[in-house]
């Protein structure tokens, strides 16, 4: 005679029947990704008293990171979709941003034929497109990302819309303030579209962002690519106005006392511009070169400068691939402020780094 089955076996046994035919339906996976790259670098004028620097730092291109990303198969081409990934320091193990775990990006989303909406936080729109149509894909090195801080980078809170049809692509994002009784205080909203057609790829962007007190820092920008044989050539514009004093703080060195201007009248202006190329030398060699310049006005400067100035930043990298997930690479490069602008320099107005160091992708 048989023994009956215990009904909490049989439940059991039912529970992880369903499971497997959930899962049989609905496909998910989990990866974990990312980048440690570190380097060796020499700076001159690394301080107000124009000593110069050796250390081991952040890679010259990629932040170091870490992350999880993962999707599930809903059925009908949706799928359910999260990013968590976090910026790190691997010369002293800690976050690249200590009071954030994931600083770079938190969010979960839907994503079909029709597009991809995510809630959480991501990049800015202007980050998305310059980190495509920049030369060194907004490199790490405050020496050659300086003028991507007018992008803001991430923005919290947020909700967004991407979608890609044929060679159009298209992003909105919206980021809420979090602020009770207003819906201004603190949010920010951008938008931008690109276009691809053969060697040819072009872009725009525009957004703006509002500090609590509701001041308002806008930006603009244009991009574009041209492929052509073993050589892509970039070029780009990229414009702001600051009413709220973020991007003067962002970027004046603290070793310089600074007259604060009525930046609601006179807000801060940039227009910058950049020209690049990269040429695959060789199948394991690729050499980069940019150069960018930012004519400003209305900076918030040392007492007795008019308010205007300028910036000058050069750079030549060259990678070599040892692997599809390895690559050594050099970098120099070269900095120049005048006018209002010394103050984004601690010492003497020209800054020269030279780096060397390597990359893994996992």
């Amino acid at each position: 005679m048989k023994s009956a089955i215990p009904a909490s076996l049989a439940v059991l046994s039912a529970a992880c029947g369903l499971a497997l035919s959930s899962t049989a339906v609905a496909q998910s996976s989990v990866t974990l990704y990312g980048i440690v790259d570190q380097s060796v670098r020499y700076q001159t004028n690394a301080n107000a008293n124009n000593d110069a620097l050796w250390q081991v730092t952040n890679g010259a291109v990629t932040n170091s990171r870490f992350g999880f990303k993962g999707s599930e198969d809903l059925g009908g081409g949706m799928k359910a979709i999260f990013q968590l990934e976090s910026g790190i320091n691997p010369q002293n193990g800690t976050l690249a941003n200590s009071p954030r775990l994931f600083d770079r990006y938190a969010f979960v989303g839907l994503q079909n034929q029709y597009g991809t909406i995510k809630i959480g936080r991501q990049a800015t729109e202007a980050f998305n497109v310059y980190g495509d149509f920049d030369p060194l894909t907004i490199g790490n090195y405050a020496n050659n990302s300086w003028m991507y801080n007018i992008t803001r980078g991430r923005v919290d809170n947020a909700v967004s819309y991407a979608g890609t049809f044929g060679g159009l692509s298209v992003g909105a994002t919206y980021g809420f303030g979090n602020t009770a009784g207003t819906m201004a205080a603190s949010n920010y909203w951008g938008a931008r579209a690109a276009y691809a057609m053969g060697p040819f790829q072009v872009a725009g962007v525009y957004q703006q962002a509002r500090d609590a007190a509701k001041r308002v820092q806008q930006m603009w920008g244009l991009g574009g690519i041209y492929s052509v044989s073993i050589a892509k050539v970039f070029v780009g514009y990229m414009g702001g106005r600051d009413r709220s004093g973020w991007l003067d703080g962002t970027l004046n060195d603290p070793a310089h006392p600074v007259t604060t201007g009525n930046l609601n009248d006179n807000p801060r202006k940039d227009m910058t511009f950049y020209l690049g190329t990269t040429i695959q030398a060789m199948p394991n060699l690729a050499i980069t070169g940019a150069a960018y310049f930012d004519d400003i006005k209305n900076i918030n400067a040392q007492a007795g400068d008019a308010g205007s100035g300028r910036r000058y930043t050069y750079v030549l990298l060259a990678e070599y691939a040892l692997s599809r997930r390895t690559q050594l690479y050099g970098t120099v490069d070269y900095n120049k402020v005048s006018g209002a602008a010394r103050v984004e320099l601690p010492g003497n107005s020209t800054q020269v780094g030279v780096g060397t160091g390597i990359r893994h992708i996992f």
